[in-house]
């Protein structure tokens, strides 16, 4: 059986959702971070949240060759030991207990044979058996700590062996869940300056808008989630082509001027109050209109551009704006998603002034024939 059909097959696990939000925060994160950690490192993965474990790294998006998983635990209590993480707690409202962390991250990486990579715990504290080491195996420990922990493992699985610790491991990482918001806006800078070449780019929307697409996959419910991998991918991960398109739409936004540069070509047509509702609204859309996951906001996007598409742009701009909107029903779009007015025409400057029609607004004749 394929990885693809093991996959789509196997069961996935119940999900009970982080107690706490920080907490899901904290795994959402990480997730964000192994995107960016993968990208330089493999030609074709996928993230997946919260489908067959905490984060899932495929190689592969549409015919996956191997798989990863990663057990997020966030600690305040200080470093792991190997008891803490061989801990079985009990069950509420019952005597039975649960499997441990290292025995459930098995179970993933059993249900995988032959196709697992590694399965790792990963915390923003370090594991005492390891000292201050970032990434080590299991199978790096002394003999009697390996024996025991395997002991531990085939209490819940007989069919282990010590094969298995040298996929299991533990990783340590910078990530805290107090401050997990602006060590991965660092992340995001780092990794976007260094594809785009430059600075150009409003950091917190970016950071937000690739944060919020990680997080419409975590919140997807895997029972909700047909057992195609396509659709698994795409509804549950991030692919590197995702990433490459997330890149697209940033560097196209950086063409998107401020609105000091705008002001000029718009004209007095829409007086004070209702030109400065558009200049507030204009700054909210270059922000949101690096959310491709906001599906209303992509087909009014979309009726704009064909609207642009046949309509070539004239000054003033907010004179041709009420025009164009009249003429393509915009309004009634707008109104259908919720957009109020002011946006409507935000959202149509923003695509005038990103495209190339910015550097080819022409002016309306404003003589009359007698004059000509």
């Amino acid at each position: 059986m394929s990885l693809t059909e093991k996959i789509e097959k196997t069961p996935h696990r119940e999900v009970a959702g982080s107690d706490a939000y920080a907490a899901f925060e904290f795994q959402l994160m990480f997730g964000v971070e192994l995107l960016f950690e993968s990208y330089d490192k493999l030609s074709d993965f996928a993230v997946l949240f919260e489908f067959h474990g905490d984060i899932v790294l495929l190689t592969g998006s549409e015919s996956p060759t191997e798989i990863e998983f990663f057990q997020l635990k966030h600690s305040t209590k200080g470093n792991w030991s190997l008891a803490s993480l061989s801990h079985n707690p009990k069950k509420s409202k019952t005597s039975e207990k649960s499997q441990s962390i290292i025995q459930k991250l098995h179970g993933n990486v059993a249900a995988f044979s032959g196709y697992a990579k590694g399965g790792q715990v990963v915390s923003n504290a370090y594991c005492s058996e390891f000292g201050q080491a970032e990434n080590s195996l299991f199978s790096a420990m002394s003999d009697v700590k390996k024996t025991k922990l395997l002991d531990h493992i085939q209490s819940a699985y007989p069919d282990a062996n010590l094969d298995c610790l040298d996929i299991l491991g533990f990783r340590r990482t910078e990530l805290d869940k107090t401050a997990c918001h602006e060590l991965v806006k660092g992340r995001v800078h780092s990794f976007l300056q260094a594809k785009i070449c430059g600075d150009a780019f409003q950091l917190e929307a970016c950071t937000n808008a690739i944060v919020g697409q990680c997080r419409l996959r975590n919140k997807k419910l895997a029972t909700d989630v047909p057992s195609v991998i396509g659709q698994i991918v795409t509804q549950k991960g991030i692919s590197k082509n995702d990433i490459d398109d997330w890149l697209t739409d940033i560097a196209s936004n950086t063409n998107a001027p401020e609105w000091s540069f705008i002001q000029p070509f718009i004209g007095l047509h829409w007086g004070f109050i209702h030109a400065n509702d558009v200049r507030l609204a204009y700054e909210g859309f270059r922000v949101e209109a690096l959310d491709s996951g906001n599906d209303a906001q992509n087909v009014l996007v979309m009726k704009i551009r064909q609207a642009l598409e046949v309509n070539e742009v004239t000054e003033p701009i907010g004179e041709f704006i009420d025009k164009l909107v009249a003429s393509a029903e915009l309004v009634g779009n707008a109104e259908k998603f919720g957009y109020s007015a002011a946006q409507l025409k935000a959202m149509v400057i923003y695509e005038i002034f990103k495209t190339q029609q910015a550097g080819t607004v022409q002016k309306t004749d404003t003589q009359s024939s007698e004059e000509n």
